[in-house]
């Protein structure tokens, strides 16, 4: 980036988007730490960049390239086939600076992924550690009920 213009900040935005699903929170934020660095390195006046990064922002979303809605319905399937509980999804959601209406809270939803993370994690498998088995679900965000029955449920199918 010789020069801090509309055109060169398109172009970090395209190359940025290539390689990584971006939320349009994220994109600004590279956009700013990007002249940021510029000014830093290359030496030159400081410049206002905040219209020419709206302005890129605003191409990026009305070409496809940015869609945050597609982008955090991606995340919250991804995350809940982690095994991640929906408070843990709102919170990356909003590290993000995505919306997290859609995140579905169910406890059906709920116990699927505990179920995910207790076999992932190999919980169950021993009496004496039920506490702390206990403790790994309650860390991952799910209530003492679901994290209740998910371990009562491993821990009979180990033993049948």
């Amino acid at each position: 980036m010789r020069r801090v213009s509309e055109e060169s900040l398109s172009n970090v935005a395209l190359h940025y988007l290539q390689r990584y699903s971006s939320s349009r929170k994220r994109l600004t934020e590279v956009l700013k730490r990007r002249v940021k660095n510029h000014i830093r390195l290359k030496g030159g006046e400081p410049v206002d960049a905040t219209a020419m990064n709206e302005k890129v922002d605003e191409r990026m979303v009305k070409s496809g390239y940015v869609d945050d809605a597609r982008l955090a319905k991606s995340k919250t399937e991804s995350l809940h086939r982690a095994g991640k509980s929906a408070r843990v999804i709102k919170l990356k959601l909003r590290l993000h600076g995505l919306d997290t209406s859609n995140v579905p809270s169910d406890a059906e939803n709920e116990l699927e992924a505990a179920m995910t993370l207790g076999k992932k994690k190999k919980l169950g498998r021993d009496p004496e550690r039920k506490q702390k088995d206990l403790a790994v679900l309650m860390r991952g965000g799910f209530n003492y009920g679901i994290a209740k029955t998910v371990l009562a449920q491993l821990s009979s199918t180990r033993t049948s």
